[in-house]
């Protein structure tokens, strides 16, 4: 919600969507349909900076409280702190340091990769 623009919502939950396009949302303002881009010596628009708000946290937060009932379980699930995963292809060339550091940890082998969890 705090990096994605309005036309790339797909990529949240959909009860967060009214967030970033309704007239009525309390946070519409994070979300300008236009805005300036600095070009600052560049020649393209997309080599330069988009001057956008700044987006004050709490009010977001709050704004995202309201919606986090019409969540459903998995998108509840996915919002939570869990375990971290390292997963690296057994043709990284890290692969096999990897295997030395964390293979006395939890690690699990497969044919082609390595995962830690």
């Amino acid at each position: 919600m705090g990096v994605f623009p309005p036309d790339s919502r797909q990529a949240i939950p959909t009860a967060y969507h009214s967030l970033m396009i309704d007239a009525d949302s309390p946070i519409l303002d994070f979300y300008p349909r236009e805005f300036e881009i600095d070009l600052n010596g560049k020649h393209k628009e997309w080599q330069g900076v988009a001057l956008l708000p700044f987006i004050d946290e709490k009010r977001l937060l709050e704004a995202m409280a309201e919606k986090d009932p019409l969540l459903s379980e998995e998108e509840q699930r996915m919002n939570e702190q869990g375990d971290d995963l390292i997963i690296i292809a057994s043709d990284n060339i890290a692969f096999d340091s990897f295997c030395r550091v964390y293979k006395s940890k939890k690690g699990q082998v497969t044919s082609s990769s390595l995962l830690f969890a």
